[in-house]
This record gives C-alpha cells, sequence and structure tokens, in this order.
C-alpha cells in the first residue's frame, strides 16, 4: 500500500473537520466563494496530516489535534492565496486561482478572513482538550512565528528574483521559512497535543523543517521538469518569473557564458516561447542542475528520517519515514 492510502483514513478526518471551519456560507457570497475554492479544488493535505501523525508518533490520539490540523491546511491556503497574487499566477491546484476569479481585493480579503480562522480553531481545540497554560501558549507561539517566517522567507523570494547573483546558502534560508516553517509548526504542534516529551518535540520539528525544505526543491524540480496536468501549475513559471530556484542558481555558476546569458535573458521575461523554454530546461539538466538539486533534496530527507529515532516504533513512525521519501518521488 502507498504512503497516500496509508494517509486515506487521517485525510478524510481532515476533510470533515476542515468544512466545520471554512464557511459553506458568508455574506458578501463573493467572500465566502473566493474562501472556499481552494478547498474545494483539492489538494495533498500534508499538513494537516504531519500533525495527526506527529500527535500519533508521541503517543496521542489524531482525534485530539484535529482542529490544529485544520487550522495549519487554512494557514498555508491562506498563503497560497496570497502567493498566487505576487507570483500573478493563473492556476493553482489545476483551477483558476482566486485573485483571476474575484479579483486582487477579495483574494486579499479572503487569505486574510482564511488567517483568522487559524487562530479561532486553534483556540478551540486548547478549549476542548482543556490543555494547560504552558501548552497552550507554545502552540499559540509556534503558529505565529511560522507565520512570520513564511512572510520573511517570501520577502526574501520576492527581492532575490530582482537580484543577479544569489547564493545556495541564501536560497535555503528562503525556503526554509517559506515551506519548511509550517511543516516544523506542524509537527511541533501535533507533539505538544500528543504529550510529547521535550526531546521528541524537538526532534519531530527539525523532521518537520527538513521534508519542508525537501519539498520545496522537488517542488522547484517539478516546476521546471513536470507534467503540468498532474503539477497543478504551468511548467517554466518560475523561469517566466524571474525566481531564484536551487536548479537556476546552480545552473548560473556552472553554464558556460553563451548558455548562462541565454538563461538570464529569459528569466523575469514574462513570456517564453516554448522552443525557448525547452532548450533552458535541457541546459538544465545537462549541466547537472536538476540532479544536484534532486540529491541535496534527498540528503535532506535522510537526515529528516534520523530524526525519528528520538520517537517510539509505530504506525504513525512508519508512515513519517514513507512520507519523507515521498516528498522527493512524487511527480505533483
Amino acid at each position: 500500500m502507498d504512503v497516500l492510502s496509508r494517509l486515506g483514513g487521517r485525510v478524510r478526518l481532515v476533510e470533515r473537520e476542515l468544512w466545520r471551519w471554512v464557511p459553506r456560507s458568508v455574506k458578501p457570497e463573493p467572500l465566502g466563494k473566493s474562501m472556499r475554492h481552494l478547498f474545494s479544488a483539492g489538494g495533498k493535505r500534508l499538513r494537516p496530516c504531519l500533525v495527526l501523525l506527529s500527535c500519533e508518533a508521541v503517543g496521542g490520539r489524531p482525534e485530539d489535534a484535529l482542529e490544529a490540523a485544520a487550522a495549519v491546511e487554512i494557514l498555508h491556503t491562506f498563503t497560497l492565496i496570497h502567493d498566487d497574487v505576487m507570483d500573478r499566477d493563473e492556476l493553482r491546484r489545476g483551477v483558476r486561482t482566486v485573485h483571476v476569479l474575484w479579483g486582487v481585493p477579495m483574494a486579499i480579503i479572503a487569505g486574510d478572513a482564511l488567517f483568522a480562522r487559524v487562530f479561532e480553531a486553534l483556540a478551540e481545540n486548547v478549549r476542548r482538550l482543556g490543555l494547560p497554560a504552558e501548552k497552550a501558549v507554545e502552540i499559540f507561539r509556534s503558529i505565529s512565528l511560522a507565520s512570520f517566517e513564511i512572510c520573511r522567507g517570501q520577502a526574501m523570494d520576492i527581492q532575490m528574483a530582482q537580484r543577479g547573483t544569489v547564493s545556495e546558502r541564501e536560497y535555503l534560508e528562503m525556503v526554509s521559512g517559506k515551506t519548511g516553517a509550517l511543516l516544523d509548526a506542524s509537527m511541533k504542534i501535533g507533539a505538544i497535543i500528543g504529550g510529547g516529551s521535550e526531546r521528541e518535540i524537538g526532534a519531530l520539528s527539525v523532521f518537520g523543517r527538513k521534508i519542508g525544505i525537501a519539498f520545496q526543491i522537488r517542488d522547484d524540480i517539478l516546476g521546471i521538469t513536470g507534467e503540468e496536468s498532474k503539477f497543478g501549475k504551468p511548467i517554466g513559471s518560475d523561469i517566466r518569473e524571474g525566481k531564484r530556484t536551487l536548479p537556476i542558481i546552480y545552473a548560473l555558476r556552472r553554464l558556460p557564458p553563451a548558455e548562462r546569458k541565454l538563461l538570464e535573458d529569459a528569466l523575469g521575461r514574462g513570456r517564453i516561447s516554448e522552443s525557448r523554454l525547452s532548450r533552458i530546461v535541457e541546459m538544465l539538466q545537462e549541466c547537472g542542475a536538476i540532479d544536484y538539486s534532486l540529491n541535496l533534496a534527498r540528503r535532506m530527507v535522510e537526515e529528516a528520517k534520523a530524526e525519528l529515532s528520538a520517537v517510539g516504533e509505530s504506525e504513525a513512525k512508519e508512515i513519517l519515514l514513507d512520507l519523507a521519501d515521498f516528498v522527493v518521488t512524487r511527480s505533483f
């Protein structure tokens, strides 16, 4: 049985819980529709499943962390809506983006409204379980710090696209915030709710951070070599937007002058012909940029898996190990 099939029951729990917090009816109706839109389009639900699995891995029950699981998925969706506005992306999960359908102002409001629901859901989880104040504070601190890190990572991403030279270290710092922070918080919050020890909580947090970085590297690769029908976003959009992804950073260091200029001239140009894009993809593969990036993602995953030695054997731990591998082998 593949790892996504093993997650099936947890995904169903998350889906039911999500619709408690994502309103089916809000006035004015465009706000309600724009808030619901990406949830209806599906998604892997990786982050909420990490909350549940982390809770289970330290001896808790998945039902104990349902509101927190919904909260991190709502936060993730809020960031996607705003990310699509900033990147001017027109497709997400195979459907038109919120700002394309309802305009930029409504997309911003929809994201803000979802962000407000994050804290309401977390508060209900704390209340329902009667968690002590110190645990409640740590849960809210974790989600707040992750939110700030996401914003900082996104700001770095925007700023880096406007620069000629970006180091690998800067890239890793950026994706650690933009993507790693929320997976870190997902694992940490689940472990806190499940009653994990300080060592377990710390190890699971590091696991989340590292697979988050690996996840983003794999996303960057799929944005170049993937299939649009599976990936759900236009292939080559990062190149058109001038994003300094890891394959691009590596290629700019390694390509000979003529090919480097071809790549530099394409970055951030908006429209690129399919033939030119195909040539750039070929260059990235030939210079080793794709292989280098994939190997770094694999190394991150192995480091993440090593952190799980801090928790006992369980089905949840087995699934986390499989999920870590899935992060770098997925095609969507």
